[in-house]
């Protein structure tokens, strides 16, 4: 009886906070028609109901979200061409971000209404979104809302990457390589990497990158305006793992000389081509990444905690902005991350 009586309490809670929730909100939504920079005529802003979670799901106010690759391949002209379960989306935009738990369906375990997460989301674009209870973290406590917003996809998969590379680590000397390091995945895996047992972090940038990804701890970047990183840099077997973050094809190819035997190769899959070797070179693994299956930010936020790793954020939109943030991120003109923020009335965006 008493375990009826608590779960009895937890419902009637629930259900006041519910009751305090505004039935409607803001989010940005696609159209399911594609459209292209700089228009981006199939993205409208819209007043619509505030979802309600189901089982396993938590609804959260959004505090920060960020702009992903994927939320624009999901409107672009070639997501029409994109496999099952894919293709051009309908509905609220945005996979990741940060925010507060103030509601709970049945079986949310782990999560209370007050709690501060940040995780996958589903519809981030908004002021409240769901999320599956498994499938978020708390947020680090050292970090704002906007911070913690830009994280979940970009940590999640360098964490998962460098992971299955083998790190943490405690072998000395241990050299890894970053391919493409100025990005959101280059950020956080040249900072995961150093966190997680690497001696020495070598990437690529260009520009104002460079110094950019030596603040992050980069140890030696090489300019790719001015050399290839494999080609031209790299001498045979120095390095120990590559973690091929950018993903162009014959990367793979061309790295496999500067691992030595008993190294390892991973290229993350997505739209740049990028596949293992059909040639590697004897005693180095390869790995052909798709994408994290394991909640790995409670590993992330306790880095943080920590003060092991600092954060990415480039610059904010509010959710009008959304557009411009968009165009921003196909011009490529900011490093790290960019991130949206639906309480936002103004952009902070300072791009190079």
């Amino acid at each position: 009886m008493r375990f009826v009586f608590a779960s009895a309490s937890l419902a009637i809670a629930d259900a006041t906070a519910a009751a305090a929730l505004p039935s409607q909100m803001m989010a940005v939504q696609a159209s399911g028609t594609p459209c292209d920079a700089p228009d981006w005529s199939c993205i409208t802003e819209n007043e619509v109901g505030v979802p309600k979670p189901g089982f396993g799901q938590a609804l959260i106010e959004v505090r920060g979200s960020s702009v992903n690759p994927v939320n624009i391949d999901l409107v672009i002209p070639e997501c029409k061409h994109m496999p099952a379960p894919f293709g051009c989306m309908t509905g609220t935009i945005g996979n990741d971000g940060a925010g507060v738990v103030v509601s709970t369906g049945p079986f949310c375990h782990g999560l209370k209404i007050g709690d501060e997460v940040y995780g996958q989301l589903k519809g981030a674009y908004a002021q409240y979104s769901l999320v599956s209870c498994s499938g978020v973290a708390l947020k680090p406590k050292n970090l704002s809302f906007v911070d913690a917003g830009v994280l979940p996809v970009v940590a999640g998969t360098s964490y998962s990457c460098l992971h299955a590379l083998g790190l943490p680590s405690r072998q000395a000397n241990l050299t890894v390589v970053i391919t493409s390091g100025q990005g959101g995945t280059g950020a956080m895996g040249i900072q995961l990497a150093k966190a997680m047992g690497a001696t020495t972090v070598i990437t690529s940038a260009s520009g104002d990158g460079i110094e950019y990804v030596k603040k992050l701890g980069a140890d030696i970047v090489v300019d790719y305006h001015k050399q290839d990183l494999f080609d031209d840099y790299l001498a045979d077997d120095s390095v120990d793992l590559v973690y091929d973050n950018f993903g162009v094809q014959g990367t793979a190819d061309r790295a496999m000389h500067a691992i030595r035997s008993g190294g390892k190769f991973l290229v993350l899959l997505g739209g740049n081509g990028g596949t293992i070797s059909k040639n590697p070179k004897k005693g180095v693994d390869q790995i052909a990444f798709t994408f994290a299956t394991q909640n790995t930010l409670p590993e992330v936020a306790e880095l943080y905690d920590a003060g092991k790793l600092q954060p990415i954020t480039w610059a904010t939109y509010g959710l009008h902005d959304v557009k411009q943030s968009w165009t921003d991120k196909e011009a490529g003109r900011f490093f790290g991350k960019l991130a949206v923020v639906p309480s936002n009335s103004t952009s902070t965006a300072t791009l190079v």
